[in-house]
């Protein structure tokens, strides 16, 4: 029985994953959440992101950037911890996702990775940063590495290569039609707690984690009008990754995986790892895709140790 849900949630999750998911919005129609909300403004782009300053002496900056589906939000634990020992965390919610400007065909399309890179200069622009990212994130992170000469390291959860949408899949994604599709089953979904628990579960892997978890966290942001249209878009203005540019990275990674992880497919680790053999590699037991939120405690103790000997 417990095999069987298992597999009905993972085909679940891999649907919502895959396919995609909700109208054009403008950043000041979308909510300032927290007491500490910043915007970075970029064209027509306003990036959410808060920072999590330093306690005591600051050993550097740190860039976090989440995964599909979510926010900053995934990060706020271990940036937490990052910042108990001296780093400055910066917590950022890429286009389309948490309260950033959602995509549409009235955004003039700016890359993820030259918003970030604004935005980190905007913060602290003599400095060398780290960047952390999960998932999507990951993969963001090392296209900006592969183009930046102001990156000191990666911290990779689980990352995920970025594929590159053909011509012809281009202007289906971005076709009404399939904007209104998606808008519906996002609004619809969004609102079955127990089919947003499953897929979370598949995530994590944790279903301590998962009952225990503050859904709105990952819903609220979900809910903003324009975010299944812009996630289409992003699909077709992503950046894709270059393996070859991979190999020739020549810096500090740390490269870690749970290895219940059944979102990234084995051959797209494989292929990861050949490109990055020089990163050092970390698997974590029992642990999801969301492993840096399940084990955020020994995912930051590794990475506090591995700053530590650059």
């Amino acid at each position: 029985m417990k095999k069987t849900v298992s597999k009905i949630a993972a085909l679940l999750l891999t649907v919502s994953l895959l396919v995609t998911f909700v109208v054009p919005v403008s950043a000041a129609d979308i909510p300032t959440p927290f007491e500490d909300s910043q915007y970075y403004h970029q064209g027509d782009y306003s990036i959410h992101y808060r920072v999590i300053e330093a306690e005591g002496e600051n050993l550097g900056y740190i860039l976090f950037l989440h995964g599909f589906l979510y926010s900053g939000e995934s990060f706020a634990s271990m940036a937490a911890e990052m910042s108990k020992v001296g780093y400055t965390c910066v917590l950022a919610d890429l286009p389309g996702f948490g309260y950033s400007t959602r995509e549409s065909a009235e955004i003039e399309p700016i890359d993820r990775e030259v918003l970030m890179e604004g935005l980190m200069e905007s913060i602290a622009p003599e400095e060398e940063w780290v960047i952390a990212g999960q998932s999507m994130g990951g993969g963001v992170a090392l296209n900006i590495a592969c183009e930046s000469d102001h990156i000191k390291a990666l911290l990779l959860y689980a990352p995920a290569p970025i594929q590159e949408m053909s011509e012809s899949m281009n202007g289906l994604l971005t076709s009404d039609l399939m904007g209104g599709l998606f808008s519906g089953i996002l609004k619809m979904m969004v609102k079955l707690t127990f089919l947003v628990r499953i897929m979370m579960y598949m995530a994590t892997m944790d279903w301590s984690y998962t009952n225990e978890y503050d859904l709105s966290t990952l819903t609220d942001p979900l809910s903003v009008d324009g975010t299944a249209e812009s996630m289409l878009y992003m699909m077709t203005r992503a950046r894709a990754t270059d393996y070859e540019a991979l190999a020739a990275l020549d810096l500090p990674i740390l490269l870690v995986r749970g290895d219940k992880d059944f979102v990234v497919s084995s051959s797209m680790s494989a292929q990861m790892d050949a490109a990055l053999q020089n990163a050092q590699k970390v698997t974590v037991e029992g642990a999801g895709h969301m492993l840096n939120e399940t084990h955020y405690e020994q995912l930051s103790a590794e990475a506090i140790a591995f700053l530590a000997a650059i």
